[in-house]
């Protein structure tokens, strides 16, 4: 509680410090405010009024050796009310720290520490590697927690990279988890990605110590540590289309209340624009994603077939819409949105048709599923 007040005051300070430039300083304070409402067409009607107030401090100094520091600090601050029909249902707040990281880089490198987003791979509407983010496609403003921790990038000549990162102090579940990093134990790992042809390939992978809970003991905190290992493949390519893979391999040590010892997550996909109007975008991937005793078979698996368009309608305005296919059971989810942006400003509706009680895997999803059944979304936000 306390590191948050501490960050809170700093970002507070920003709003009556002005903008300070010089030639090696730049230290700036902006942010984001966003209003939304949802109605869901179900018996009651379902509405959800938000806010959300995500202030940040950003600062650049160059150095005389060719680096640089920089660091950004920001809170989210969000709340929500809930009604079903003319009925109040609930109400929401929330003060947290959204990022707090410094970073030295240099030509070639970079070192940043603190509270972060690290997201990398190749899908984009479905991700096998979201291993410490919960990025939701369907957010247009892509917003998602970070992760504690400190990441190192190394940049070779040939568009070659590696990435090494420790994390620590994470311990709800992040991506696809279903449990949580055990309390102050450092997760490890690392990516190195390589150009191939005209693409790139990677291989990423990750470690980490999870707890999980004896649920036929008697003692609440009865907890047992168990390993984990997570590796990641992921590649794309412009071939005239674009064409992608992902995949995710996740180990866990085998154990009596852990029903789920292997994961695996396989994605496959191309996009295209297509020379109609002012030029219609297509994306098209298959996911699969299954969990239980071996590799592959068994268990309980999803497969999930998704479709998205775009199309440009003018400088301002931009038309989008969404179809995810469930081949078992047979189940279709359908988002149709349009945009308007502006220099600061930037308006959405969404519109959406969805089963009752089926819920895409997203990861950081909380209390109910707004996109269930039939509704619409209005959401305003502005940038300062």
């Amino acid at each position: 509680m306390r590191s948050k007040l501490i960050v809170l005051i700093f970002l507070l300070n920003g709003l009556v410090l002005k903008a300070e430039r010089t030639d090696s300083t730049h230290i700036s304070f902006n942010g984001q405010v966003t209003a939304w409402g949802i109605g869901q067409f179900q018996n009651p009607f379902g509405i959800q009024f938000g806010g959300r107030f995500v202030p940040t401090l950003t600062g650049n100094f160059a150095l005389a050796t060719q680096s640089n520091i920089d660091f950004e600090a920001s809170m989210n601050i969000n709340g929500t009310a809930n009604f079903s029909g003319l009925q109040y249902d609930s109400v929401m707040g929330q003060l947290k720290p959204y990022r707090v990281w410094a970073r030295y880089l240099g030509q070639n490198w970079e070192l940043r520490a603190g509270l972060q987003q690290i997201n990398f791979g190749s899908a984009k509407m479905f991700r096998p590697l979201m291993w410490f983010d919960g990025l939701d496609v369907r957010d247009p403003l892509q917003l998602t927690d970070g992760v504690y921790g400190l990441l190192g990038k190394y940049f070779f000549q040939n568009n070659a990279n590696i990435w090494l990162w420790g994390l620590i102090g994470n311990k709800n579940p992040k991506g696809y988890e279903f449990y949580g990093t055990a309390q102050w134990k450092p997760e490890v790992g690392g990516r190195l990605q390589m150009p191939v042809g005209t693409g790139q390939i990677a291989l990423s992978t990750n470690y980490r110590k999870i707890q999980v809970r004896n649920w036929e003991s008697n003692i609440w905190n009865d907890q047992t540590l168990l390993n984990e290992g997570k590796i990641g493949l992921d590649g794309k390519w412009d071939v005239g289309i674009g064409l992608w893979f992902e995949s995710s391999v996740t180990l866990t040590q085998k154990y009596t209340f852990n029903p789920y010892p292997i994961q695996d997550a396989w994605n496959v996909g191309a996009d295209y624009t297509f020379g109609i109007g002012n030029g219609l975008g297509m994306t098209v991937e298959y996911f699969r994603y299954h969990v239980g005793l071996q590799f592959l078979t068994g268990g309980t698996t999803l497969n999930l077939i998704g479709s998205m368009f775009t199309y440009p309608v003018s400088i301002l305005d931009n038309l989008s819409a969404m179809i995810f296919y469930v081949p078992d059971p047979q189940l279709w989810c359908n988002y149709v949105s349009w945009s308007r942006i502006y220099d600061n400003w930037s308006l959405y509706v969404i519109g959406f048709w969805n089963p009752d009680n089926f819920q895409l895997l997203n990861v950081q999803a909380q209390g109910n599923n707004l996109f269930a059944g039939k509704g619409i979304q209005l959401m305003v936000n502005y940038n300062f």
